[in-house]
Parts: structure tokens; sequence; C-alpha cells
């Protein structure tokens, strides 16, 4: 599932890659570094950056079609592209993503909603995460970089963009404590202080309650009040209120908190309903889809129905063409841990893996991923003819000649009886995104 990072000040949702590894590196790059040349990129739209000009202004918001939050704020990034036009250089940059033609398909489909500039970057071993994200110790997005004179000097949320702190940009008076004010989210912070310092609970829900008299499902004021809920002990009612957001308003932020909540109080078959009921109601293949389709196996998987569970992943893996769906269903014992292993939701993830990978023959890790699992099963010549057959999508599509030569050295190691080590995987997913 998405991850929500310091909810309970902060109150921002990101969406973490499902394979991102802590960071134990002290940040090498954050405010203040210098940067000159953009990183080796695949522009889908707009005209290429590859320096950076130290008369503009560049606002890099990292992205994925896979990431609810990301989706979310589109709208938001388009309307400051609108309103600055060339005073300023919007770069939507597509990160943690391995198929550069679905992200130019969900690029072309967004139209005139999506009119600056995308760049494609590529898999998290990619230039621009390396050098951007991983760098600044970063695993969550959306993520934005603000730079001007050739110098990052913010790195916001894209909700935090407000026009005023771009405008202070412009006229060259930009400072982080004068951003910081304009933070559209600041309007909370009397609220957060009666909730978190002086714990003035019904104070705080009758201050709450006025302030999204207007808008009362407006995502931070959801979240606010999903918070103080919980403060109050009141878990019923927060959970009563969420149902309405959801019914009313069903947002990606207010799809996961109430997914989450009905999970952490074990109300499974809610849960369980409210999934099946949506995904009848929105039979698609996205991100959305592919976070109800999570929280409805976490449902049954919670009722101990490890069969129905078994299932339900290999429904969603006949009926998805989705390579991001697929994979993250190959991974679902790290989003949903699992309580113990079992046999078929083991091969259920296998199969959804496998045709992850037939969608997307570029995925060095998932490809990595399911030789790993053959091999130690003892199934050697299914990890022999599952490299095989990858090497052979791939030279039908053409251009990946690195790649190839890549898995033509790991298929020449297994018929020699040896899985090459982790770090070897490593050494060739750094090599591929050269």
């Amino acid at each position: 599932m998405k991850k929500i990072r310091n909810i309970l000040m902060g109150l921002s949702v990101l969406c973490t890659s499902a394979f991102a590894q802590k960071e134990t590196v002290k940040p090498s790059f954050g405010i203040g570094s210098e940067v000159s040349e953009y990183p080796k990129v695949q522009w889908i739209q707009g005209e290429p950056v590859t320096r950076f000009d130290p008369d503009k202004i560049y606002i890099v918001e990292c992205w994925a079609t896979w990431c609810g939050p990301c989706k979310a704020a589109i709208p938001h990034v388009n309307q400051l592209q609108k309103k600055f036009g060339n005073k300023v250089v919007i770069i939507g940059q597509n990160i943690w993503e391995t198929n550069p033609k679905k992200v130019a398909d969900f690029v072309k489909q967004e139209g005139d909603g999506m009119s600056y500039r995308i760049a494609y970057g590529g898999g998290q071993e990619s230039d621009f995460s390396l050098k951007f994200m991983k760098a600044a110790g970063l695993s969550g997005i959306p993520q934005t970089f603000v730079i001007q004179d050739n110098k990052v000097v913010w790195m916001p949320n894209p909700e935090q963009l407000s026009e005023e702190a771009i405008q202070l940009l412009i006229d060259r008076k930009f400072n982080l404590d004068a951003a910081k004010k304009m933070d559209p989210a600041k309007k909370y912070d009397g609220l957060r202080k009666l909730i978190f310092e002086e714990k003035a609970y019904d104070r705080a829900m009758v201050v709450l309650d006025s302030m999204l008299e207007k808008n009362p499902f407006e995502d931070t004021g959801v979240m606010m009040k999903w918070v103080l809920y919980g403060k109050m002990g009141k878990p019923a009612d927060g959970i009563s209120f969420l149902k309405q957001a959801y019914d009313q308003h069903p947002t990606s932020t207010i799809k996961y908190l109430y997914y989450k909540t009905l999970e952490d109080n074990k109300q499974w078959d809610v849960l369980a309903k409210e999934t099946a009921v949506y995904l009848k109601e929105n039979p698609g293949d996205d991100a959305d889809a592919s976070e109800a389709m999570i929280a409805w196996y976490s449902a049954i998987y919670g009722q101990g129905d490890l069969k129905g569970a078994a299932a339900l992943l290999n429904r969603f893996t006949v009926n998805s063409k989705n390579p991001q769906t697929l994979m993250r269903i190959a991974f679902i014992d790290q989003i949903v841990p699992a309580a113990k292993p079992d046999a078929a939701i083991a091969a259920a993830m296998f199969k959804a893996g496998e045709k992850s990978l037939a969608l997307d023959p570029v995925n060095l890790m998932l490809s990595g991923e399911l030789v790993k699992r053959s091999w130690e099963k003892g199934d050697k010549e299914k990890a022999k003819k599952l490299t095989e057959k990858t090497i052979s999508d791939l030279k039908k599509a053409g251009g990946q000649e690195k790649l190839v030569s890549i898995l033509e050295q790991l298929l020449a190691s297994l018929k020699k009886g040896i899985l090459p080590s982790d770090q070897q995987f490593k050494l060739w997913k750094v090599e591929s995104n050269k």
C-alpha cells in the first residue's frame, strides 16, 4: 500500500517505491547543491533540457503513473504552467517506471491537462533517480526540486508550490522562511497546536468543522479529522466520517485513509465489501484500482482465507494488462506481509511476475527476482527458460542490446549451474541504466 509519511505533523501523502531501500548514507544532495547538467532522460513532451540555464527558474516535479497523489497534483502543476508560462521551466520528471510507452500514453491521454515538459527517467538505478532522489535520501513521491542560479533552493511537495512563492522566485526575493509562510497547509498550524500541544480535542473539532464548512472533504482537512478522531479515542466516529468522505469525494488520499483505517481496525468484512464494490463500479487497471485490489487482498488474507486470497490474485493477473499492477501482485508479500508462506499465493505471485515481464521485458529487477525464485525453489530449468524467453522478447523489440548482453551473461552463468550473487545483480542493474 501507499505509505503515509509525517501524517501527524506534515500530513502529506507520498507514494514510496515498493522496492526502495532505507537510506543509511548521509544525503549528498539537497538545498544548496549546485547543478549544471540535466540527468540523462528520455524527453516525451516539450523542449528538452540538457543543461540548467543560470538565468532560468526550474521546477522539477517527480511523479509516476502508478502514484495517486502524483496524479492528484497534476492539475495544480498544470495551472502553474498556464499562469507563469515561460517565466519558469516546469518539468514533470517521471521516475521509478520501466515502460516509456505507458508513460507517453498517459501524457497523451491527459492532453492539455498536462501541458508542461515531460521526461521519462527510468527505474530506480536510472541517472535521474541516482543523482537526485537517491543522492537526496528520498524514497517518496510526489517530490519537487526548485532550481535557481544553478542551485537547488527548495524541495517541497508540489502542493506547497503556491503562486506567491513562485512569484518571489521570479522577483528574486525568495527565501525558505517566506515560502513556508505561504504554504497552503499553514492554515492548519493553529489546529495542529490545539491537537498536539494543547490536546484541546473538543475545541479543535469545532475549529476544524468551521474550516471545512465550504469544502468538507478537502484532503488535508480530512486527514486532520481522521487524526483527531484517533486522538479522541473515537475510532467508530472516525470510520463513519471516512465512509462519508469515501462515498461523496473518493480522492486517492481519502480512499487510502478509509482502507487503511478499516485494515488497522481489522474490519475485514467491511473492507472486502467496499473494495469489491469499488472495483465492480470502476473496472479499470490504473493505480486506484491496484490500490483497491491490494486492500481487498489484505481483507481476504486477514480473514484467514488463503485460498481465496490466491484466487483473487490469479483473477487480477488474468484481467490486468498493466505491468506495474502485475508487478505489485508479484511482490504482494512485501506490501501485505505474510504471516506464513503459502504455496498457492507464491504461485499466483510468480504468475503475475511472468505476465508483467512479458508485457515489460526491460524490467531487469523483476527478471532477476523471478530467476532467483525459480532457482531457489529447485526449478533451475524454469529459471533458464524464463531468461531465454526474456532475451527473445527483447531482441524482437529491438534497441535493448545492453540489457540483452546482461541477460546473456546471466543465462551463461545459469547454464553452468551458478546463480549469480545479489551483488552481481545490483551491478547489472547499475550497468543497464548507464
